[in-house]
């Protein structure tokens, strides 16, 4: 991990190095990481996505001052699959910085895409991190100025400031895998403000049809929960796709439930129990 010589002479920024760090494989890092990153970029929005080949991105974090709510009506549900970044990593991009622009005129992306969607949010002049962490996954931070601030008049700065993106990928790129490589993209990194959130998720999933299942039914159910199919967990818990199964049916029997979606409603009433107690 190479720090540019300017930044070693920086306090501020060798400081948030320092708390990103310390929050390695904590509920914080993230919200660490951006801290880190503001300190090169004055940059609005940030999202945070865990990519998976053939699969929908999985949110891990994000800090959007307003139309919160699009990213999860519109993108995690079906913009994603026109997302430059999206396509691009299922295309096999390098990493790297890029900006939206340049990815998207590059694959044809839908002008839809951009013009909805972008639109809508109010985000300008979005910069991507890519960062594999495998070949099977990568990191994508997702950095958007609103378009208030769109003007010609910023466009020198914004290229100082891609510059400077650039000169500490390597080091954002190292953090991130450090901290995603050997887990799987499950719960997301709570902004400080929904740190509450986070904390009673957990417990939720921790403690949801613990009384009635046998410990390794629990480890599928848990997985379940979270939203990965038999095979991924079968081959996460180093078993059997058949077993996976026969835990289904078991755990299904022992909660009275039908269905996945009859699961999940389940699951949800009893977070809503759980947040209810705290």
């Amino acid at each position: 991990m190479t720090i540019p010589q300017e930044l070693m002479k920086n306090t501020a920024w060798l400081t948030a190095l320092t708390q990103t760090i310390n929050a390695q494989n904590k509920a914080n890092f993230a919200s660490a990481l951006v801290a880190l990153i503001r300190h090169c970029a004055d940059f609005d929005c940030v999202v945070i996505l865990g990519y998976h080949r053939q699969r929908r991105p999985v949110y891990l974090y994000d800090a959007i001052p307003q139309n919160r709510e699009l990213l999860f009506q519109h993108y995690l549900n079906r913009s994603y699959v026109d997302d430059p970044f999206y396509r691009a990593f299922e295309e096999g991009l390098d990493e790297g910085v890029y900006l939206h622009e340049v990815l998207a005129a590059k694959l044809g992306i839908n002008p839809d895409y951009v013009n909805e969607f972008y639109q809508s949010t109010g985000w300008s002049d979005e910069v991507g991190f890519v960062i594999p962490l495998d070949t099977e996954r990568c990191v994508v931070i997702n950095l958007g100025y609103l378009q208030a601030k769109a003007s010609s008049v910023l466009t020198a700065e914004k290229k100082k400031q891609l510059r400077s993106l650039h000169e500490i990928f390597d080091v954002i790129a190292a953090l991130s895998r450090q901290h995603w490589l050997n887990q799987s993209f499950l719960l997301a990194d709570a902004p400080s403000n929904n740190a509450h959130i986070r904390d009673v998720v957990e417990q939720a999933i921790d403690e949801f049809g613990f009384a009635v299942l046998t410990g390794r039914e629990h480890d599928v159910l848990k997985l379940i929960v979270q939203g990965f199919d038999s095979n991924a967990i079968a081959q996460r818990l180093g078993i059997g796709l058949g077993t996976v199964k026969n835990h289904r049916k078991k755990i299904y029997a022992s909660l009275n439930v039908a269905s996945v979606s009859e699961l999940f409603g389940l699951f949800l009433n009893y977070l809503i129990t759980i947040d209810a107690k705290r």
